[in-house]
């Protein structure tokens, strides 16, 4: 999971999945964000933050296990 709370409230983040490029959240405040994570943790997977210090950040996410993640399940 990528952590945003340490970004500034005002800035706007959009959740995209990376794959297909269908934006999951869009122009969203942190807020939004948080209750996407906590609404989706298990679903998305966190890959990367551009234009971060930006007013819009992007987030993208994939919906598939990355290997590091599939060699920490039991």
């Amino acid at each position: 999971m990528i952590r945003v709370t340490h970004m500034p409230a005002n800035r706007r983040y959009s959740i995209i999945l990376e794959h297909s490029g269908q934006v999951l959240l869009e122009q969203a405040s942190l807020e939004q964000v948080e209750a996407f994570w906590d609404a989706n943790d298990e679903t998305y997977f966190g890959l990367r933050i551009e234009d971060a210090q930006s007013e819009h950040a992007r987030v993208y996410v994939t919906d598939e296990i990355p290997e590091d993640e599939e060699l920490a399940l039991p």
